[in-house]
């Protein structure tokens, strides 16, 4: 009896096929669009969840924020480290904390007087002076523009102006150096005021002359000017009185100010004394690769090791 309610003809069958297969489609395409909207939303999800790395295109290890990003150029020009900006010295090769201290130094009222004394700065290697050393070029102080502008006044014909000049010394007398004071210096033909204050300021700095040749170490006296004056000079063996510095008690500041010693030498001196506690001769200093032999042979004069 059941088969009565479920007996469909040939072209009922076909159309229920026909149904059967629409509704198949319908449900098919509907769980596939379902499912890509999902995956959509997903990777949405995802994106949120886990946003991308932005990519950086830059080159690695560079920094363009930098000012000092790549290797600069090294231009060397004359300078006056009295006057020099910290980007000048960076300009020429010193590096930034170097440049630093510089200003630090004439901060603090530090003026560099000779090109010796800018070797003098902590962190400036011997190297780096020697390079810099012929682009050295320091302005006349006012001292020094005093002084010449005295020579030039002491130049003029003698019926224009009235003078007190001292009597020059002739051939055949001879100043000692060592004791002489700045009157017996401007006694000598091409020594005028300035020249003979500079002698005996240097002498002082330096603890004595050993040897006459040491004149050429002060301040415009070229070796023009020192064959016309050294006729005139002598040392007298018994005469020699050279103030000595003492290795074992003096402190870096003492030792470093010494025109023969720089910075380096001065701390490898206190370094020694740390580690042996005492220096017992300046044999020990020539065994150290900052004493050269040239160094050593004329320190040897100014150093005690009581």
């Amino acid at each position: 009896m059941w088969k009565d309610f479920f007996y469909f003809t040939k072209k009922e069958r076909q159309g229920i096929i026909v149904l059967l297969i629409i509704v198949s489609g319908i449900w098919i395409g509907k769980w596939i669009f379902s499912k890509e909207e999902k995956t959509s939303e997903d990777s949405k999800q995802t994106k949120l969840i886990f946003p991308q790395k932005k990519i950086n295109h830059e080159p690695e290890g560079k920094n363009t924020n930098s000012v000092d990003s790549g290797k600069k150029e090294i231009v060397l020009t004359f300078f006056d480290p009295n006057t020099a900006d910290s980007a000048d010295f960076v300009s020429m090769g010193i590096r930034s904390y170097i440049a630093r201290n510089i200003i630090k130094y004439r901060e603090k009222g530090g003026k560099f007087k000779t090109p010796e004394d800018f070797s003098k700065i902590y962190g400036l290697s011997q190297s780096d002076f020697d390079r810099l050393r012929p682009y050295i070029r320091l302005k006349e102080s006012k001292e020094m523009k005093e002084m010449k502008k005295m020579r030039e006044i002491n130049e003029v014909k003698k019926d224009s102006f009235v003078y007190n000049k001292p009597a020059k010394i002739s051939l055949g007398t001879f100043i000692e150096i060592n004791t002489a004071d700045t009157s017996a210096f401007k006694t000598i033909p091409n020594v005028g005021s300035g020249f003979a204050k500079r002698i005996v300021k240097y002498r002082d700095i330096l603890g004595g002359f050993y040897s006459i040749e040491q004149l050429k170490e002060v301040y415009e006296i070229d070796e023009n000017l020192f064959l016309k004056i050294s006729p005139f000079l002598t040392i007298s063996e018994d005469k020699i009185k050279i103030k000595k510095i003492t290795v074992n008690q003096s402190s870096l500041d003492r030792l470093r100010a010494h025109p023969y010693i720089n910075f380096y030498q001065a701390k490898a001196i206190i370094e020694i004394r740390k580690k042996k506690g005492k220096i017992n001769d300046i044999s020990e200093l020539s065994l150290l690769e900052e004493f050269p032999e040239k160094d050593i042979e004329r320190l040897k004069y100014y150093l005690s090791f009581e």
